[in-house]
């Protein structure tokens, strides 16, 4: 009897809170706020930007926010992370952030892009995905060699995991110079917002997808999924987006939801003889126009490249989420009823070597962490068997590695990162699409402590037993205020 009220009371418990459980590639959100007299008008500008802004950050389901109003220089910035904070807290942040802007409106000063510029890039995580949100009325003319340099400078040696987004709110914010300047690099996007009503902003990552011939052909003899390289956006919502491509030698398809990683699968028209068509080349690419099934959304990445290596690569091919879920939730005691054992994190990394991969007998050694919590606080299990060091190898004998995170009862509940990080590789050439040296996986996990069955036995009773009273009470009044009428 106690085991089946167990089970019954932990779907109620499981089902409102698994989705905090799963993991999800960690953003960076970076907004600037120019906060001029100019933005007083017209047509309430400062107003909508605030609500703008408002909108966007309470729709975030998670990542670090960081609001920078400035004006002739950037002000304190306003640091939080979705995850950690209660709504009412997050309208605080905001409730700062609005009313520093709104002062400084009040003040007579120009706007210091390059200054706001200069703050915002030292908030930039380089084991995130970054986007820097400038929103501008007016040009900052007195630098404005220098802002673009500053771009120009940006486009050669900036990360490959930072988007910049330049809003023009009004013709004020327009430069010729400044737009040839943003114009030539890639991953900064003007968008002219003049006498239009500001929407959310949908990044794709990457924007270049890179498949093995030969992978994609063993992939279709095999009947088994091997191209990893999912995309994601920079937003969540209920879109989906949508891949067109007119190619003679390949087919795509799939239509993918922006809160959800999904592949783009790239196929041959003509399986049997794709060999033979691209025989002699080493390399061979395509474009894909993207489109979204709304008008709500500013979709900026609206093509990717694919590439189709023709050469033998050594590859592992890892997921780009591991999914965790936790199966049993930590609990304390209660009355007569014990507290369960510790949390476990299951990890399925369904990894997978291609043939060349298999035939060097290729091998990568990487480490699991948790940030903010001490190694002597979890333990790393790969398939059942304890890892010391928090280290394990992957080589051409696994095809689906279980990995256990089990934590103490002294890791309190909140939002950790996980890191994932490759620390050396053997006879590989990639990691999906990433050099060995380079893969890194960083991922948020929910850790959160449930109630004890008990307690909500309890609960349930003393609801259904309120009720009980409640309809009786409801049935004696009512019979009495008809005995009066008779």
């Amino acid at each position: 009897m106690k085991q089946l009220i167990y089970r019954i009371l932990t779907v109620i418990f499981l089902l409102s809170l698994l989705l905090s459980a799963q993991a999800q590639r960690e953003r960076n959100y970076i907004y600037m706020v120019e906060a001029t007299p100019s933005m007083l008008h017209p047509d309430n500008l400062g107003k909508n930007t605030r609500r703008w802004l408002y909108n966007e950050v309470k729709a975030l389901q998670e990542g670090t926010v960081t609001l920078i109003p400035y004006q002739s220089e950037p002000q304190k910035p306003i640091t939080f992370d979705v995850n950690g904070a209660t709504d009412n807290q997050i309208d605080g942040y905001l409730g700062k952030a609005g009313k520093t802007i709104w002062k400084l409106m009040q003040n007579d000063g120009k706007a210091n892009l390059y200054a706001a510029l200069k703050d915002a890039v030292k908030h930039i995580d380089n084991k995130k995905d970054n986007f820097i949100y400038i929103l501008s009325n007016s040009t900052d003319l007195e630098n404005e060699e220098a802002v673009c340099r500053f771009i120009r400078n940006w486009c050669t040696m900036k990360p490959d995991n930072v988007y910049i987004f330049y809003i023009m709110l009004t013709r004020n914010a327009y430069s010729q110079p400044l737009v040839d300047a943003i114009n030539r690099c890639p991953d900064i996007f003007l968008i002219d917002a003049r006498g239009k009503k500001l929407k959310s902003i949908c990044a794709l990552m990457p924007r270049v997808i890179v498949e093995n011939l030969q992978d994609i052909i063993e992939g279709g003899r095999d009947n088994y999924q091997t191209r990893r390289q999912n995309i994601h956006s920079s937003i969540d919502g209920p879109y989906f987006l949508k891949f067109h491509a007119k190619d003679s030698l390949f087919s795509l398809g799939t239509s993918v939801r922006v809160n959800e990683y999904g592949s783009i699968h790239v196929s041959p028209r003509s399986p049997n003889e794709i060999e033979r068509m691209l025989s002699g080349k080493n390399e061979y690419s395509f474009d894909v126009r993207v489109s979204i099934d709304t008008e709500k959304v500013w979709l900026i990445t609206d093509s990717l490249r694919i590439r189709v290596i023709n050469k033998p690569e050594r590859i592992l091919y890892l997921p780009p989420t591991l999914h965790p879920s936790l199966d049993v939730r930590h609990y304390p005691r209660f009355l007569f009823w014990k507290a369960n054992r510790p949390d476990t994190l299951h990890l399925f990394l369904n990894d997978w070597m291609n043939k060349e991969a298999r035939l060097r007998n290729a091998s990568a050694l990487f480490m699991l962490t948790f940030n903010d919590i001490p190694d002597g606080e979890y333990r790393l299990l790969l398939d059942g068997h304890l890892l010391a060091d928090k280290t394990f190898q992957l080589d051409s004998n696994n095809t689906q590695t279980c990995l256990d995170v089990v934590f103490s009862d002294n890791v309190p509940a909140g939002s950790y990162q996980m890191v994932l990080q490759c620390l050396s590789s053997d006879q590989l050439d990639r990691i999906n699409a990433t050099l060995p040296y380079n893969y890194y996986q960083s991922q948020l996990v929910a850790y959160q402590f449930g109630h004890n069955p008990l307690a909500y036995l309890i609960i349930l009773f003393c609801l259904l037993l309120f009720a009980a009273i409640s309809v009786i009470i409801i049935k004696k009044n009512t019979k009495n205020q008809n005995d009066g009428e008779e």
